[in-house]
């Protein structure tokens, strides 16, 4: 029987998924989960449990009996460093393990504009109720934001009843993210729902308000509101590598497995973790659920001694009032993008990317059952594409 420990730092989906994982694939050592929130789902936050359609037990992460049936010790303390062959506890604890995996994710960005506001922003549990305390008072909603989290709070708000604008400093909405052809998209659904949307133009400036907030935009724009919500991106939990000699300007470098470069027995997955892709020699981070999930499995298998048998292209999802917007493969290999046409598919519902003659990502919209076709031609694209 293995006497080998692990510590997994940070507790939400690639924490949690490594610990389960881990006992999945036949590892009998110790398990510690170490983190300052319980295990919980954060893609409901912005959405059903924002609106109070789910509670927090819809959104923990144990299954049946756990953690008592994986025999994992769930530890709700925060860890202020991360060693090789230990981690130590805010309160000077020093906890041994043999191999250390950080997942800690991300918080809020919080810019300085910010500063002495109450700008409420999403990224905890706590965050939510707290803006879902607001929204039951509020009879309108301004947004400074116009990313995955911004947009969704927005479509939850909208739907609740109140009057919503949308503030993007980029020409669309999801732009970054999707292109500006699919932002455009879902700029239109949020247009048809009754959402005002102010693109391209920055704030200014915030100014102190008595029940209410007032945004200033940078072409002199005065906006007013029960209450704002600031979507400004996240930043990476990477206090605990202090100290050490790592190149951190884009999460943890990491090898094609969850290796943390120069750190022995150190293993990072989810927000945080930049792994080696093979196909590009780049070190790509990305922030999706799905990659988490996928990286942790990976980095507990590996632990384990059992092999990698596939990897899965990533997707991800967003709920935009009635419409699923999925995106699953890999975009930035393409060379060529639009719109597939097909007898069976409604105009604008497939954005298709392509390298050379193969699929290598697609975008739906309001489709989600139609994914199933699409998951196995990107699948062959990416691997004739990368071959």
């Amino acid at each position: 029987m293995s006497t080998r420990s692990v510590v997994i730092v940070g507790a939400g989906v690639a924490g949690w998924r490594a610990a389960r994982d881990l006992r999945g694939a036949g590892f009998e050592g110790s398990v510690t989960v170490v983190g300052d929130e319980p295990p919980y789902d954060r893609p409901p936050l912005s959405k059903q449990y924002l609106a109070g359609e789910f509670d927090d037990a819809r959104i923990s992460l144990y299954r049946g009996g756990e953690p008592d049936s994986l025999n994992v010790e769930v530890r709700q303390e925060r860890v202020a460093f991360v060693r090789p062959g230990a981690v130590t506890l805010e309160g000077g604890e020093e906890v041994a393990a043999d191999e250390v995996v950080v997942a800690t994710g991300s918080a809020a960005r919080r810019p300085a504009i910010l500063d002495g506001h109450d700008i409420l922003t999403l990224r905890t549990r706590e965050d939510a109720q707290a803006i879902r305390a607001e929204l039951e008072n509020a009879e309108s909603l301004l947004v400074l934001g116009g990313g995955f989290i911004g947009v969704e709070v927005a479509a939850t708000a909208r739907q609740a009843g109140l009057a919503v604008t949308i503030v993007e400093a980029q020409p669309t909405l999801l732009g970054a993210a999707l292109g500006a052809e699919c932002g455009e998209r879902v700029e239109r659904i949020h247009r048809d729902h009754g959402v005002e949307l102010i693109t391209g133009v920055g704030v200014e400036r915030i100014e102190a308000a008595d029940g209410g907030a007032v945004v200033v935009l940078a072409d002199g724009r005065e906006l007013t509101a029960d209450l704002a919500v600031a979507g400004f991106g996240a930043e990476l939990n990477l206090d605990v590598f202090d100290g050490l000699d790592l190149n951190l300007s884009n999460g943890v470098r990491c090898d094609e497995f969850g290796r943390v470069e120069g750190l022995d027995g150190v293993w990072a997955a989810g927000d945080i973790a930049a792994w080696h892709d093979p196909v590009t020699g780049e070190a790509i981070r990305r922030e999706h659920w799905q990659v988490a999930g996928e990286q942790a499995s990976i980095v507990a298998r590996t632990i384990a001694g059992v092999e990698i048998v596939k990897r899965n292209p990533p997707y991800f999802w967003s709920d935009q009032f009635d419409v699923k917007v999925q995106v699953f493969g890999r975009p930035e290999l393409a060379d060529s993008r639009g719109w597939l046409e097909a007898d069976d598919l409604d105009p604008e519902s497939v954005w298709a990317f392509r390298r050379g003659e193969n699929l290598v990502g697609v975008v739906t919209f309001g489709v989600p059952r139609l994914l199933g076709r699409f998951r196995p031609l990107v699948v062959e694209g990416l691997a004739a594409a990368t071959a």
